[in-house]
């Protein structure tokens, strides 16, 4: 039986070595000088920790895996990383960080935010941003503030949350995020939401609003149209639309399997006709396609399954569907959020706790968004976790040099010019932010 003896050490050993090329990014990129900046609670005592430390000692537990208050003060014995950060008490205890959050006021929370958004889309260097909207369900288990019972897929009847997103398509970025209650639908509260987003992003940049068919409605569409921004949001196929459709004898190839049209629809309730593009697959040669079956009594039709989609522009109607494809994107990043970024985690019993909470992971998944599109730059952009075996779980402990410290990382071979090189290219960042379009 082989046994490998062991001991204790007192030297100050990390596993999260690589947090220093993201605090290196963090500092360089301004995100530390502004949320240095921001009004934010102030500690009740002349010893308790600097509010800015608490924002930053959250941020890196959301990045490491934190999923919920109780796992938010798991480097406070890490001295390694409170000296890389230059934390002058450490990290907080959890006790600490559930106090905090609920000190910020929802009013607060938008002003801070607006304020540290705004100044983040401003460094980006990109004329034109699409906008793709979502909502989605976080099921509760307590007797927390706003949760209420209301649409939850998985878990019929269950409480929830119901929060809302506004992500930037091109630098895989979120624009606004806010929780809400549970019985809220997908558009509750949209024009005060997206106020906040062009608070953000003014209407000059923003060359599109995707959104999929909870979205959908008379009132939803005419804010947009009111504000001057084009759209393409998902329809619903009421028994209305689906009677145009089935009269529909224009029907044009896109690519094999795949035909569209194009036509003038006004439903019950609205107050004018649009565009409607509808899209069919031939469920034959595109086994795999997305859409709903209508029409099985007819041969003709049955084979198919239908998309339907109303917009303001005047694209044709093949690059309508082609633009609108990509906001699956916004799927997948929810899904990082909430595996990653611990997003169903961190709730407080007092909403505002749980609302700041929520959106202070916003700003590590921005802070990560921004480090994998500027300095990483891979094709397909890895997610959180991949990113920690890359470049952030590195073995490493601290030596004193000439009365100086320093950090020894341990990486060695090939894996040593791959971190040298991420170091290279963090030290060389500044904005405006470039991104490819490749």
């Amino acid at each position: 039986m082989h046994q490998l003896s062991y001991s204790f050490t007192d030297k100050q050993v990390t596993p999260w070595g690589g947090l220093r090329l993201i605090q290196d990014f963090y500092e360089r990129c301004g995100l530390r000088d502004q949320i240095r900046a921001l009004d934010l609670p102030e500690p009740g005592s002349n010893r308790g920790y600097s509010p800015a430390d608490l924002i930053e000692g959250f941020i890196v537990s959301v990045i490491l895996g934190a999923k919920r208050f109780a796992h938010s003060g798991m480097l406070r014995h890490d001295d390694v990383i409170r000296e890389i950060f230059g934390w002058k008490k450490g990290m907080a205890s959890q006790s600490t960080f559930s106090r905090f959050f609920p000190k910020m006021t929802l009013e607060k929370s938008d002003q801070n935010f607006a304020q540290l958004n705004s100044w983040w889309f401003s460094q980006l260097g990109i004329d034109k941003i699409t906008v793709d909207l979502d909502s989605t369900v976080i099921t509760r288990f307590g007797e927390q503030e706003y949760v209420e019972v209301g649409y939850n897929p998985k878990r019929h009847g269950r409480a929830s949350h119901h929060p809302i997103i506004a992500f930037a398509s091109e630098p895989k970025m979120i624009v606004q995020a806010w929780m809400r209650s549970g019985d809220s639908s997908a558009s509750t509260d949209l024009k005060e939401f997206f106020s906040e987003v062009l608070a953000v992003l003014p209407k000059q940049r923003i060359g599109l609003v995707r959104a999929d068919s909870g979205f959908y409605g008379n009132e939803v569409l005419q804010y947009f149209e009111t504000q001057e921004v084009n759209y393409i949001i998902s329809a619903r196929m009421n028994g209305g639309l689906v009677n145009v459709i089935f009269n529909q004898y224009s029907w044009y190839q896109a690519q094999d399997g795949i035909e569209y049209c194009s036509f003038e629809y006004k439903a019950n309730g609205w107050s004018k006709s649009r565009r409607m593009v509808v899209v069919r697959k031939d469920s034959e040669k595109l086994s795999k396609s997305g859409g709903k079956t209508l029409f099985k009594e007819y041969d003709d039709f049955a084979n198919y399954r239908y998309s339907a989609f109303v917009t303001n522009s005047e694209l044709s109607a093949d690059l309508i569907w082609t633009i609108y494809k990509h906001r699956a994107e916004a799927e997948n990043q929810i899904k990082e959020l909430k595996f990653d970024y611990g997003i169903e985690g961190f709730c407080s019993e007092k909403f505002e706790g749980t609302e700041a909470a929520f959106r202070w992971a916003m700003v590590a998944y921005n802070l990560m968004s921004l480090f994998k599109m500027t300095i990483l730059k891979y094709k397909h952009l890895p997610m959180l976790s991949s990113i920690k075996f890359q470049c952030i779980a590195i073995g490493s402990y601290l030596v004193k040099r000439s009365r100086k410290k320093e950090l020894k990382l341990a990486v060695k071979d090939k894996r040593r010019s791959f971190i040298e090189e991420l170091f290279q290219k963090v030290e060389n960042i500044k904005p405006p932010f470039s991104f490819s379009n490749a």
